[in-house]
């Protein structure tokens, strides 16, 4: 009895100390996530009303899963860096109703997965423009590029259970500071309407196109990676074609997007040029039987993209081909499908025979 007594005896300061630090804990890590619920610097639940909402340049992945779950669309633009310039009210005017633009940088094909899983938790749009990126698709299905940066997944889901890692984040308890804090150590924007412009920052022209570039190593800027047809119909199969079938009421616009012609002559110089026309190829027989899907294909209309005046580098145009694009989509133009498709590749290998780039500086370019 003794010495059970001794032993409780010895342990009380002990406990009280435990429970004290973890009293502490629990208080602090409470107020943390309360004050991310109060504050919501992304819009996890419910947009932003304490506050103007806060864009973080950086933060797509955060922040987009929130604007799918609680904005009001019937139209959903999805898209990598080259479409984000594109705003929600142009969307709107060209597609009908309320739209929303959810592109990301470096998006890929399951990335592009999660985010439809996540629109269509909330909501059954009536129709879901995908700008396509062949690079979107290479590497393994679930395969994410390197600069993309992290992916919360917790965000994208349903799951109560793991809201628990967005209320204990060190990034959201910082974003929360700041906001009661008023206080700008991240670029963003508060306009609603177009999140993630940024053409208004950067240059555009032909000049800008070639300057740095080497005509004779155009993958050197980029450094994108070698597709192959195996992988891409893997990932195509696995990321976006099961969510076609399964929402028969919403109408699906997979968009070929205007790649300048400097993207299709490095793809000639990396000889990835048959492997992208043989994945064309597929996909029109992949999505032919689904009524609910168009191809939409942009890729041969030369005066846009053998016209750099219109683009920043290889790979993003000018807000004006953003705008374009939705307005042929969505007056359904340049659809492609198993009877045409071969048509539009004999166009686009001829034109891209013929193409030259501009000589900037005296510099002569050979094939």
């Amino acid at each position: 009895m003794s010495r059970r007594s001794c032993t409780s005896t010895s342990e009380r300061p002990w406990r009280a100390w435990c429970l004290s630090v973890l009293g502490a804990v629990v208080a602090a890590l409470a107020g943390g996530g309360g004050g991310d619920v109060v504050l919501a610097p992304f819009p996890r639940d419910r947009p932003a009303t304490r506050h103007p909402p806060a864009f973080y340049k950086l933060h797509h992945r955060f922040i987009n899963p929130g604007i799918a779950k609680n904005a009001s669309y019937n139209t959903v633009l999805i898209g990598s860096s080259i479409m984000e310039s594109t705003r929600n009210d142009t969307i709107a005017g060209a597609c009908g109703g309320p739209a929303v633009n959810l592109s990301m940088p470096a998006i890929s094909a399951s990335e592009i997965r999660a985010l439809l899983g996540t629109v269509f938790l909330a909501h059954e749009p009536r129709r879901v423009v995908v700008v396509l990126d062949f690079n979107a698709l290479a590497g393994a299905p679930d395969a994410r590029q390197e600069d993309s940066g992290p992916l919360p997944s917790y965000l994208y889901d349903a799951n109560v259970f793991d809201d628990l890692p967005y209320l204990l984040s060190g990034v959201v308890l910082r974003k929360s500071l700041s906001v009661l804090m008023n206080r700008r150590d991240e670029d963003f924007t508060t306009d609603a309407n177009a999140p993630w412009y940024w053409a208004d920052r950067v240059a555009f022209g032909r000049a800008e196109v070639l300057r740095g570039l080497d005509l004779h190593d155009l993958n050197a800027r980029f450094r994108q990676p070698a597709r192959t047809l195996p992988g891409m119909r893997a990932s195509f199969e696995r990321n976006i074609l099961p969510l076609l079938g399964t929402h028969p009421h919403t109408q699906f616009d997979l968009v070929w997007p205007p790649s300048s012609m400097l993207v299709w002559l490095d793809f000639v110089q990396r000889k990835q040029l048959d492997v992208t026309f043989a994945f064309k190829r597929y996909m029109t027989q992949a999505v032919a039987a689904l009524p609910n899907t168009r191809i939409v294909d942009l890729q041969g209309h030369d005066e846009i993209t053998g016209n750099l005046d219109l683009y920043r580098d290889l790979y993003h145009f000018a807000p004006q081909v953003d705008a374009w694009i939705v307005a042929r989509t969505c007056a359904n133009l340049d659809g492609e499908d198993p009877r045409n498709v071969e048509r539009y590749e004999r166009d686009l290998r001829g034109k891209l025979a013929a193409w030259r780039p501009p000589v900037e500086g005296g510099v002569a370019w050979t094939r």
